[in-house]
C-alpha cells in the first residue's frame, strides 16, 4: 500500500468511526497521531482524493495560469517567468477580497484571544492589527500576534492557499494596507502633478528617533524600538564594526540644514553628497517627518525642498523666485509625495512652464530644453537650546 493510499484508508476510517463526518482539524490531528505525514501532503489528500471532495461541485474558474488566456497577459507584463506562489503573493495583494479580515475583536480586550469571543471558532485572522498597519511599539514584546498561528493556518489550508504563502501573509497585510491607505491629501488635488513612476519600495531598517523620549515620557523604556536620544537628530559614523556617535553633532547639523553646503566644518568634514567621512559611511538619524504627524507634535523633523536658482542660490518650493514666480508645490507638498514614493517622478508648474521632479535622481528637468536643476532636501535647524526650551516642563 503506498504512502498516500495509506493516509486515505487511516483518514476514511477514523471519518467512519465519527459516523461520516468530523471538523478539518480534529481530521488532521487524529491523522498525524496515526501516519507519519508531512503538512503538504495531507492537505493535498485532502484536496485532491474524491472521497473527501464528495458533494463538492467542480470550480468553474481556470486553475491553470498558463493558459492560452492567462499567459500572454503574464508575458506582457514580464510576470510569465514568476513561480506561482509568487503570482499569488501579487495576486492577493491585488484583490484584498481574497483574505479573510484581521479581527477587530482580538485587538481589544486581554488574554489570548482578546475579546473575541468566536476564540478558535473565528473565521478571521488573529493578528495584531498595529503590526499589520506598520506602527506596533512593543516589537517582539506584543501581546497580540505578529505571525499566522497554528488556527489561522489550518483556517487558510482550508481556504486552498499554500504553506510558503501563509508565511508570507502578514507581510502581504502591511503592503495591503499601504497600498489602501491614503498617504497625502495631495493625491485628490488636481494640482499636483501625476506620478509616472510607482516601482516597489523596500523597507529600511528602523533608523527612527523617539519622540517620547526626547519629551522625557517613553514609557517602554529599553525595550523602545525606537532609538533614543535627546536631540531630534542624531550623527553616526562606521568604524567598520559599528556605528559611533559623531562629536559635534550640532556643528554638522547646522551645516547640513543650509541648502548651499555639500560639507560639514572642521579638519574631517562630512560630505553630505555621499554621505561619507574620508572612506567611513555616515548616516544620520532623526525623528519622524513631520506630514506624517499632526501639527501640535513637537520636535519632528520639518524637511525642506529646494531647486538651484539662476544665480546659484537656493530657493525654497513654494517661494517666489527673483522674479516672483512661485512653483505649484510646496515643501510639505514634496514630502508627502516623496514619504509615498520615493522612486517617484512629480510634475511640478512654474509660470507657464512644467518641470519634473526626480526623486530618485533629485533633479528638476525642464522637457523642452532638456535642461536639469539640482533639488536638495534638508531639515529645518533647531538647535540644542530650542529642544531644551520645548522640552522643559
Amino acid at each position: 500500500m503506498s504512502s498516500y493510499s495509506r493516509v486515505i484508508h487511516h483518514a476514511t476510517s477514523i471519518l467512519c468511526s465519527n459516523k461520516g463526518s468530523l471538523a478539518l482539524q480534529q481530521l488532521h490531528r487524529k491523522v498525524f497521531q496515526r501516519v507519519e505525514i508531512t503538512e503538504d501532503d495531507f492537505w493535498y489528500i485532502v484536496k485532491k482524493c474524491s472521497r473527501f471532495g464528495k458533494g463538492r461541485k467542480q470550480c468553474k474558474f481556470s486553475h491553470d495560469v498558463r493558459s492560452e488566456h492567462n499567459y500572454p497577459l503574464l508575458r506582457e507584463c514580464t510576470l510569465h517567468e514568476l513561480h506561482e506562489d509568487d503570482l499569488f503573493l501579487l495576486l492577493l495583494q491585488n484583490d484584498p477580497t481574497l483574505l479573510p479580515e484581521v479581527c477587530s475583536h482580538y485587538n481589544k480586550g486581554s488574554g489570548p484571544h482578546g475579546a473575541c469571543t468566536f476564540r478558535d471558532g473565528c473565521t478571521k485572522v488573529h493578528m495584531c492589527m498595529h503590526f499589520v498597519q506598520d506602527d506596533c511599539m512593543f516589537g517582539p514584546k506584543c501581546k497580540r500576534q505578529h505571525v499566522i498561528d497554528q488556527h489561522g493556518r489550518r483556517m487558510l489550508e482550508e481556504r486552498g492557499l499554500s504553506g510558503d504563502i501563509i508565511n508570507d501573509l502578514p507581510f502581504v497585510y502591511q503592503n495591503l494596507h499601504r497600498l489602501n491607505t491614503p498617504t497625502t491629501p495631495y493625491a485628490a488635488k488636481e494640482r499636483v502633478g501625476e506620478l509616472v513612476s510607482k516601482p516597489v519600495i523596500q523597507k529600511e531598517g528602523r533608523k527612527e528617533i523617539c519622540l517620547h523620549f526626547i519629551r522625557r515620557n517613553c514609557r517602554f523604556q529599553d525595550q523602545c524600538i525606537r532609538v533614543h536620544f535627546n536631540l531630534p537628530y542624531k550623527w553616526e559614523v562606521f568604524d567598520g564594526n559599528s556605528w559611533k556617535d559623531l562629536r559635534r553633532t550640532e556643528d554638522i547639523e547646522r551645516a547640513f540644514c543650509d541648502p548651499r553646503n555639500t560639507h560639514s566644518p572642521g579638519s574631517r568634514p562630512v560630505d553630505f553628497l555621499t554621505m561619507t567621512r574620508e572612506s567611513d559611511p555616515v548616516r544620520r538619524l532623526s525623528t519622524v517627518s513631520s506630514v506624517t504627524k499632526p501639527a501640535h507634535y513637537i520636535l519632528t523633523t520639518e524637511w525642506l525642498w529646494y531647486y538651484k536658482g539662476d544665480h546659484k542660490n537656493w530657493i525654497e518650493f513654494g517661494r517666489p523666485d527673483d522674479k516672483q514666480r512661485i512653483t505649484s508645490l510646496s515643501s510639505r507638498e514634496l514630502e508627502e509625495a516623496y514619504l509615498a514614493d520615493r522612486s517617484a517622478e512629480v510634475t511640478i508648474m512654474k509660470g507657464h512652464r512644467n518641470y519634473y521632479l526626480s526623486f530618485q535622481d533629485m533633479y528638476q528637468r525642464n522637457p523642452k530644453h532638456n535642461t536639469k536643476r539640482r533639488v536638495r532636501r534638508r531639515p529645518r535647524f533647531i538647535s540644542i537650546m530650542e529642544v531644551e526650551n520645548k522640552t522643559a516642563p
